[in-house]
């Protein structure tokens, strides 16, 4: 079962999120900060897949988040991070992500998912719902 850390300060996008993501069949770790996803990881113990995180483009603390787990966790495929802003580049990233910006929809969560998982591709992408 793949692994997925989840990032957001909205307790009721958290929560939909978690659910939707479990129904797919994934283990879901949740957070509301990157400190609790810290300690959720560390926790955890076992390999995480996948992060999905709330992003603010003109900040890079979820990128280092992504880039330090990925130091205790190399096996991370890929970063997904939901954006208000109009789509463009996260700094410093190391691994293969993508921006969807929000509002999303179910399909393109769950197309973006399996794209990251299954062979990893950089891209932005500014889906409709």
């Amino acid at each position: 079962m793949e692994t997925v850390v989840v990032i957001e300060s909205d307790p009721a996008n958290l929560l939909a999120l978690a659910m939707i993501l479990r129904c797919f069949g994934y283990r879901v770790l949740e957070a509301r900060t990157v400190g609790e996803a810290w300690v959720a990881c560390i926790n955890h113990g076992e390999a995480i897949n996948l992060i999905i995180a709330k992003a603010f483009l003109n900040n890079d603390s979820t990128s280092r988040f992504v880039a330090g787990l990925q130091i205790l966790y190399p096996q991370i495929r890929g970063a997904i991070f939901l954006s208000d802003e109009a789509a463009g580049q996260i700094p410093d990233m190391t691994c293969e992500y993508a921006i969807l910006q929000r509002p999303i929809s179910l399909d393109s969560l769950v197309h973006t998912i399996r794209r990251l998982l299954d062979g990893a591709e950089r891209r932005a992408s500014t889906p409709g719902w």
